[in-house]
């Protein structure tokens, strides 16, 4: 159990950094855009014309599936940079390791 302890720690501050950064980049991204860009607009009103929901018409809903996909969008980039940073550093400390057991 303790070798998994630490392991279930760093699992959920990767999982709650990714969250907490790919909110704040969300926010970024729709407080400094005067509207929502014009393809993510267009993509979400033809999917819902796609999916035939007629009560989602409204521009206001249009809208807000906008900014949910553009939080969605965020958390899924920041875990990837997460995830990229954390295997970059885990190569670096395996290969310190290693050089320091040769040399």
């Amino acid at each position: 159990m303790k070798r998994w302890l630490p392991r279930i720690a760093s699992m959920l501050a990767y999982v709650a950094a990714s969250l907490v950064g790919g909110w704040f980049l969300g926010a970024f991204i729709s407080h400094t855009a005067l509207w929502i860009p014009e393809w993510l607009w267009n993509a979400m009103r033809d999917t819902v014309r796609a999916t035939s929901v007629v009560g989602l018409y409204n521009e206001d809903d249009v809208e807000t599936l906008c900014l949910v996909a553009l939080t969605i969008a965020s958390w899924l980039t920041v875990a990837l940079a997460l995830g990229v940073a954390w295997f970059a550093v885990a190569c670096y400390v395996r290969k310190r390791r290693m050089q320091q057991r040769v040399g």
